[in-house]
């Protein structure tokens, strides 16, 4: 049971760095792509 719930709380510390992570790294591809194309935001 232990190895269980060491496993889950491993987990969701993992998911809990990669998700802001991932979205950092979205906004600023987005950012670049807008940029590269004139920043024609709206």
């Amino acid at each position: 049971m232990k190895i269980i719930v060491s496993a889950v709380i491993a987990l969701s510390v993992l998911a809990g760095i990669a998700a802001p992570a991932s979205a950092f790294d979205a906004k600023g591809f987005y950012g670049q792509l807008e940029r590269e194309s004139g920043g024609s935001s709206q």
